[in-house]
């Protein structure tokens, strides 16, 4: 995995979560937020940290913001102030902007103004809880994809145990492409057609979300 230069701006729960797993995935994370107690908790975690008021252009252009690969803005509860961060970030030159918005209006206005990605974490959250809880069928974790696409993990139920994924037909009868199974240890990707399933296989699919929600039924 390549390492990323990843700037962070404000380290909310959503913001500060994500800059520490980024972090913990080895890449190179700078956090930036107004309150000096959230900056003094993070910055032993960080590769840097800055108590900093984004929203000022001139603050923000001391950060030399083309050398991060990606700017992430977290905040999100002011649509003023993200629309603010996204366009000084692509003013100074930002390569790449991810914006959190809570609704699909500031969504769009986001996108319009130039955000390369939004990420709506509460919504997207609820869904991938919905898809969790789903009494229909052994979904165990689900994530979304771009163009209504989603990929998710099932346990194999009892019907497909010691059958091939050929004799599933997952493709023609679910709309269900196979990337991954994973059999107590043992992780087999891009499964062939002779695979066979046995109890307790986990399997990764992908399919149009409507597709999805057919196979739970």
């Amino acid at each position: 995995m390549a390492t990323m230069n990843i700037l962070v701006i404000g380290l909310g729960y959503f913001g500060e979560s994500l800059a520490l797993e980024l972090a913990q995935m080895g890449h190179q994370v700078v956090g930036v937020d107004k309150d000096l107690e959230v900056i003094q908790r993070n910055a032993p975690l960080l590769n840097d940290a800055m108590q900093m008021d984004a929203t000022n252009v001139e603050a923000l252009r001391s950060l030399d913001i083309p050398s991060f690969d990606i700017c992430i803005v977290g905040r999100g509860s002011s649509l003023e102030e993200s629309v603010l961060l996204t366009l000084n970030l692509k003013e100074l030159g930002a390569r790449f902007v991810v914006c959190k918005a809570l609704s699909d209006q500031q969504k769009k206005i986001l996108e319009r103004i130039g955000a390369n990605q939004i990420v709506q974490p509460e919504r997207d959250m609820g869904r991938r809880l919905a898809h969790m809880l789903s009494p229909t069928t052994e979904m165990l974790d689900f994530m979304d994809v771009p163009g209504d696409f989603g990929i998710e993990e099932i346990a194999a139920p009892r019907g497909w145990w010691e059958r091939t994924l050929d004799a599933l037909q997952l493709p023609s009868r679910y709309g269900l492409q196979v990337l991954l199974i994973k059999s107590g240890e043992k992780f087999t990707a891009t499964p062939g057609p002779n695979t066979t399933l046995h109890e307790g296989d986990i399997l990764v699919v992908f399919g149009h979300n409507r597709k999805l929600v057919q196979f739970k039924r």
